[in-house]
C-alpha cells in the first residue's frame, strides 16, 4: 500500500463500503460487490500501472453505486460514491505524471484523458437515460459536476500566460552552435508540468520537461542557417496537476543576430589587409585559421637529439628502437605555393555563403602562411581568373572581389556517374595483358570513352582555369578546391587527376567551411 493520503484513504473507505455490501446485499448486487471488492484488495496488494490504475477506478466507481443500491437506495447509493471520487483524483494526478504532452496550438485544449472520460460518462448517461436507471443516471451526474468543479479551478489557478521567459540575445556566425541559459516564471497558482519543444529543428532544448512552482531553467542549443529567424522560439505546453487541461503558450526568450559566412569572412579578410598593410604582422583572431591551414609544413626526415630541439618534435617510436633521442624534422614553407580552385555557381543561398567564405578564408590562410598563391576561379560559362602564383595579399584582394561574381543557379539532375580516369587506366592495362577479341574491342571502347572525356574537359572553362594557374607552378603545390564537387565537375575531376599524377597534392574543403 502507497503512502497515506487522500487517493489511499478513498480507497480504504471503498473497500470497507464494498465489503458492507457484500455481506448484506442480494445475489445480483452480491456479485457485483464481490468482483469489485477482489479487484481492489488486489490493487492494494499489488499497485497497477498508472494507465491501467485510472481504467480500473472509473470502472469501479461507475458500478458499485449498481452494488449499493439495493442495501441503502438509489440516491443515497450515489452519496455513498462521492468520498471515493478522491480516489479518482489521485489515479488522475498519478497518470498525469506518467504522461507527455506536446504542441497542438496557443490557448487551453483538453487533453486526450479529458475528451476520453467525457466520452466515458456521457455513454453511461446516455446508456442511464435508455435503460431508465436513475442510480446510473445520478452518478454520471456526480462525475460531470467534478470535472465542471475541477476545470473551473484549473481556469482560475492556471492563466493563459502561464509562463514569462527572460529576454536575452545572441550574435552567431551561420553553422557555429551557440548556447544560451533562459529563466523561465511560472505565473500559475498551482503546481504544473511544462513541456517545452523547439519550433526550429536547429535548435536544442535541454531539458525539455520543468516541474514548475516557481522559476526554473534551461539552456538553448542552436546551429543557426542563413534563412533563420531573428528570434527562437519555443513552444510551451503547461499541464495541470490531474492532466486534464493544457495551455499551450509561445515563448521567444532569444534574439537572434545571424552573421553570414561570408560576411564574417570578409571582415576578416579586409583586417587583416589593413594591419599588415601597417607592417603590423598577423591580425588578430587570424591564427587558428593560419594553423589549420598550415599547408607548406610536412614530415622530411629524422635525425639526433641536438640542445634547443624541441620535445614536441621528438620521434618517439624511433627513439625506443634506438635507444637515443630522435627528432624529426619538418620542410620549411617558404617553396611551396598555394592554388585555390572555385566554381562560383551556387545552387541556393546558403551554399553561395559556404562557397563566399570557403574562398575568401582559404585565401586568407595563405595569407597569413606568406605563401605565395594562384588563382583558378571560373562557372559553367567562362574563367573568371586564372592567375599565376603572386602575392598572398594580392590573391586575397582577388579573392574579396570576386565574391560579388557568385550566382545562383537551379543544380542540372545529374544521370552519369562522374568519369573514373584512374580506373579506366587500371582496367585497360588489365585487359591488354589477355589476348583475345573481345579483350581487345573491350579496350578500343574504353579508350574511347577516355579520349572523349578528355576532349570534353579540354573545351570547359574549369579546365582552363586550372591550367592557366599551374602554368608556372612546380609540385609539390597544394591545390585548394574551395567549391563542392557538383554536375557540373567533371573536367576539373580529369583535371586534378592529371596534376596529382605530376605531384600535386589536392585539398578538398568541407561544406562547412574551413
Amino acid at each position: 500500500m502507497g503512502p497515506l493520503n487522500a487517493g489511499t484513504l478513498a480507497r480504504i473507505y471503498l473497500v470497507l463500503v464494498l465489503l458492507l455490501t457484500v455481506l448484506f446485499s442480494p445475489l445480483l448486487e452480491f456479485g457485483i460487490a464481490l468482483t469489485l471488492l477482489a479487484i481492489q484488495l488486489y490493487c492494494i496488494y499489488k499497485p497497477p500501472r498508472a494507465a491501467s490504475n485510472l481504467v480500473i477506478v472509473v470502472a469501479s466507481l461507475v458500478l458499485a453505486p449498481l452494488a449499493f443500491q439495493a442495501l441503502v437506495g438509489e440516491m443515497a447509493a450515489v452519496l455513498l460514491i462521492i468520498p471515493a471520487i478522491f480516489l479518482l483524483d489521485s489515479s488522475l494526478k498519478q497518470y498525469a505524471l506518467a504522461q507527455t504532452f506536446c504542441f497542438s496550438k496557443v490557448g487551453r485544449n483538453a487533453t486526450n484523458v479529458l475528451k476520453s472520460l467525457g466520452l466515458c460518462f456521457g455513454v453511461v448517461l446516455i446508456a442511464s437515460i435508455v435503460l431508465f436507471n436513475l442510480t446510473l443516471m445520478l452518478t454520471a451526474a456526480v462525475f460531470f459536476i467534478y470535472f465542471a468543479i475541477t476545470l473551473l479551478y484549473t481556469f482560475r489557478k492556471v492563466p493563459l500566460d502561464a509562463l514569462e521567459e527572460s529576454k536575452t540575445w545572441s550574435r552567431t556566425v551561420v553553422g557555429d552552435t551557440d548556447s544560451k541559459s533562459i529563466t523561465i516564471k511560472s505565473n500559475s497558482r498551482i503546481p504544473t508540468q511544462v513541456f517545452l519543444q523547439p519550433t526550429d529543428s536547429w535548435v536544442k532544448i535541454e531539458p525539455t520537461m520543468l516541474t514548475s512552482t516557481n522559476k526554473e531553467e534551461t539552456t538553448l542549443h542552436f546551429t543557426p542557417p542563413l534563412a533563420g529567424p531573428s528570434k527562437i522560439s519555443v513552444k510551451a505546453s503547461i499541464v495541470d496537476p490531474r492532466g486534464i487541461i493544457v495551455t499551450d503558450q509561445l515563448l521567444q526568450p532569444l534574439d537572434l543576430h545571424i552573421i553570414p559566412r561570408a560576411k564574417y569572412a570578409k571582415w576578416l579578410a579586409n583586417k587583416f589587409l589593413e594591419q599588415t598593410a601597417k607592417g603590423a604582422g598577423t591580425a588578430t583572431g587570424l591564427s587558428r585559421f593560419a594553423k589549420a591551414g598550415k599547408f607548406g609544413v610536412e614530415f622530411q626526415s629524422t635525425r639526433p637529439y641536438q640542445p634547443g630541439d624541441s620535445w614536441r618534435d621528438f620521434d618517439w617510436k624511433h627513439t625506443f628502437m634506438l635507444d637515443q633521442l630522435i627528432v624529426k624534422e619538418f620542410s620549411e614553407a617558404q617553396n611551396q605555393v598555394g592554388i585555390i580552385v572555385a566554381d562560383l555557381t551556387a545552387k541556393n543561398a546558403e551554399d553561395a555563403d559556404i562557397l563566399a567564405y570557403n574562398l575568401v578564408m582559404s585565401a586568407l590562410t595563405l595569407a597569413a602562411e606568406a605563401l605565395p598563391s594562384a588563382l583558378a576561379v571560373y562557372n559553367s560559362h567562362e574563367v573568371l581568373a586564372a592567375t599565376s602564383p603572386i602575392s598572398p595579399r594580392e590573391t586575397l584582394k582577388k579573392t574579396l572581389e570576386l565574391t560579388d561574381k557568385i550566382t545562383v543557379e537551379e543544380p542540372k539532375q545529374k544521370v552519369l556517374q562522374p568519369p573514373e580516369m584512374r580506373r579506366l587506366k587500371r582496367s585497360i592495362s588489365q585487359l591488354e595483358t589477355i589476348k583475345n577479341d573481345s579483350a581487345q574491342k573491350l579496350i578500343e571502347i574504353l579508350e574511347f570513352e577516355s579520349e572523349a572525356n578528355l576532349q570534353a574537359a579540354k573545351t570547359h572553362p574549369a579546365m582552363s582555369a586550372l591550367m592557366k594557374a599551374v602554368k608556372l607552378a612546380q609540385a609539390p603545390a597544394v591545390i585548394t578546391v574551395a567549391s563542392p564537387i557538383s554536375y557540373d565537375s567533371d573536367a576539373l575531376l580529369l583535371g586534378l587527376e592529371q596534376l596529382r599524377e605530376r605531384g600535386f597534392r589536392i585539398v578538398f574543403l568541407k561544406r562547412q567551411g574551413i
